[in-house]
C-alpha cells in the first residue's frame, strides 16, 4: 500500500464538489486495498461493506443489516439494487464520507444489471436531484472485471471520478518489512519468492520473515515449500478466484503461466511448448494480461517483438519451482530437496528473471536524471553480435513512434548469481557496437550483487559505465 495510492484516495474523498461521486479501486488480492479503505472509512466516519459470493437476495439482506447497524435503526429492507444504491448515496446527505462496496466483483457476478443501476444513480439527472456528498468506492480484486466497468461502451464509462489501480509494493518498500531491512542479500532472496504483496509477508507466513540471509532457506522450506504452508497453493487459489480464468479454460491458463515461468517468453515459443497455434493461444494470453497475471513487454528498439513475463515474483516461483516439483515436495525431506535440487532452479529460473525486472524498475523509477536523462522506453530486447542472437536484460531508448528508429541511451546486464567481471562489460560493448550509430553514445549499466575488483577499477575511469550494486539498487540513484 503505497503513499501515492493513499494520497489519490484522500483527494477523491476530500473533493469539495457538492455532489455524490463514484470511484473505482482495484488490484490483485492481498496487496492492502481493503486495509487502506477501512482506514479511510474509520477516519471519516464512513460506511464499509464487503460483499461475498452469494445470490443477490442474500447480498441485499446482508447489506440491509449492515446499513441498519451503521445508522442504529435495525435492519433495512432493500428490495433491489436500485433501492440499495439510493440508500448508500443518502449516507452522504450532510457531509463528505466514503461509502465502500468491497469485492464488488461478487455483486456484479450475481447481478449483471448493477453497472447500469450505478450509471443511472451517478448520471446527470440523478445528481441534479441529490444533495448527497457520498464518495462511493467500488473495490474489487477481479482486475479484468473491474476494468470492464469503464471500458468501451460500458454503462459506467465517464461516470467515475477516480479509477485507481493498486499494484504490489516495489522491492525497496518490500525490504522494509524484514526484521533487518539492511540485509540486502536476504531482501533480494525474499523478494524473489513473494515480491511486494503485503499479505504474503504478513498473515500468509504467520508474520514470520527471515532475520538474516542464513535464515532464508529455513523460511522458504517452512513457509513456502511445505504442503502445509498457506503460500504453497496460493497460485491455484488466485486463478480459481477470478471467474475470467477459472472453469473449462483453467488448464490452458495454468499451462501458459508454466511455459512463461520456464523460459518460453514469446508467443511463438509458448505455442510450441503447448503444441498449439499462436492464434488459438491469443485469447487466453489476453485474459491473463487483463487479469494482471502476465505482463507484455514491448521491445524498446525492435518492431513487433513483444515478450511476456509473469507479473509477480511469487507466480514465477510457483510455476518454476513448486508446480513442476510437487511430487518431490510431498514424498521427500524438504530440506534436502531444496538444497540438492530446487535451490539451483530458484537461482536460474526465479531469482535471475526477478533481478532483471528489478534492474528495469530501478531504471524507470529510481535512476537520477544525471545517470539517465532520457528513458522514454525501458524493457528487455535482443541484438545480434558475432553471428549470435543475444539477449539484453535492460534496454533504454529515447522517444519515437517506430522502435527500430529510436536512439538507444543505455544497455544493461543484470546478474544476481555470479560475479560481474570484465567479460560482462565486454559483452555489452560488443552489443553496443552491433546496434550501430543509434547506440554509439549508450551508457553501459552493470547490475549485480558481486563485482570483480579489476572491473570496478576500470569502470571508475569510464563515464559511459555505471555500476549498480545492491546498495545503489536499494538506496541510490
Amino acid at each position: 500500500m503505497g503513499e501515492q495510492d493513499a494520497a489519490h484516495l484522500r483527494a477523491f474523498i476530500d473533493n469539495d464538489v457538492d455532489l455524490p461521486t463514484l470511484g473505482l479501486l482495484y488490484g490483485r488480492r492481498r496487496i492492502g486495498k481493503s486495509t487502506m479503505l477501512v482506514e479511510a472509512v474509520e477516519e471519516h466516519g464512513g460506511f464499509y461493506f464487503e460483499a461475498t459470493r452469494v445470490e443477490t437476495p442474500v447480498q441485499l439482506e446482508r447489506l440491509g443489516r449492515a446499513l441498519g447497524d451503521h445508522l442504529g435503526v435495525g435492519r433495512i429492507a432493500l428490495a433491489d439494487w436500485e433501492e440499495a444504491v439510493d440508500a448508500l448515496i443518502r449516507l452522504g446527505g450532510s457531509h463528505r464520507i466514503p461509502v465502500v462496496l468491497d469485492e464488488f466483483g461478487h455483486i456484479a457476478e450475481a447481478d449483471r444489471s448493477i453497472d447500469s443501476i450505478m450509471s443511472s444513480a451517478f448520471g446527470p439527472a440523478a445528481r441534479k436531484r441529490s444533495s448527497s456528498q457520498a464518495r462511493v468506492v467500488l473495490c474489487g480484486s477481479a482486475i479484468a472485471l473491474m476494468r470492464s466497468l469503464t471500458a468501451g461502451e460500458a454503462p459506467l464509462r465517464g461516470r467515475a471520478g477516480m479509477e485507481l489501480i493498486m499494484h504490489p509494493d516495489d522491492y525497496r518498500i518490500a525490504a522494509t518489512r524484514l526484521p533487518r531491512p539492511d540485509d540486502l542479500m536476504a531482501a533480494l532472496q525474499v523478494y524473489a519468492v513473494i515480491g511486494g504483496v503485503v499479505g504474503y509477508a504478513t498473515d500468509m507466513v504467520d508474520f514470520d520473515l527471515p532475520d538474516s540471509l542464513d535464515d532464508v532457506d529455513r523460511w522458504i522450506v517452512g513457509r513456502v515449500l511445505s504442503p502445509a504452508a498457506t503460500l504453497h497453493s496460493e497460485a491455484t487459489t488466485l486463478l480459481a478466484e477470478d471467474q475470467t480464468l477459472s472453469g473449462s479454460g483453467s488448464l490452458l491458463h495454468h499451462s501458459i503461466l508454466g511455459a512463461i515461468a520456464n523460459g518460453s517468453v514469446t508467443a511463438g515459443s509458448i505455442a510450441r511448448v503447448l503444441g498449439k497455434a499462436v492464434s488459438n493461444l491469443a485469447p487466453a494470453l489476453g485474459r491473463l494480461i487483463d487479469a494482471g497475471f502476465v505482463v507484455r513487454h514491448e521491445d524498446p528498439i525492435r518492431n513487433q517483438r513483444p515478450t511476456y513475463a509473469l507479473d509477480d515474483p511469487y507466480l514465477q516461483f510457483h510455476y518454476a519451482v513448486l508446480e513442476p516439483h510437487g511430487a518431490n515436495l510431498r514424498d521427500r525431506n524438504l530440506v534436502d530437496v531444496w538444497a540438492d535440487r530446487l535451490r539451483p532452479v530458484f537461482g536460474s529460473q526465479v531469482r535471475g528473471p526477478v533481478f532483471e525486472q528489478q534492474a528495469r524498475t530501478w531504471v524507470r523509477r529510481f535512476a537520477s536524471d544525471q545517470t539517465l536523462s532520457v528513458r522514454d522506453y525501458v524493457g528487455p530486447s535482443h541484438a545480434t553480435a558475432e553471428g549470435k542472437d543475444r539477449g539484453l536484460d535492460v534496454v533504454v531508448a529515447g522517444p519515437g513512434e517506430v522502435p527500430a528508429e529510436r536512439v538507444i541511451t543505455a544497455l544493461g546486464e543484470a546478474k544476481a548469481g555470479e560475479t560481474i567481471s570484465g567479460s560482462h562489460l565486454h559483452r555489452l560493448e560488443l552489443l553496443r557496437s552491433a546496434l550501430g550509430a543509434r547506440a554509439s553514445d549508450a551508457k553501459l549499466l552493470l547490475f549485480g550483487v558481486s563485482f570483480d575488483s579489476a572491473l570496478l577499477s576500470h569502470a571508475s575511469s569510464r563515464p559511459d559505465v555505471e555500476i549498480i550494486d545492491l546498495e545503489r539498487l536499494y538506496y541510490g540513484s
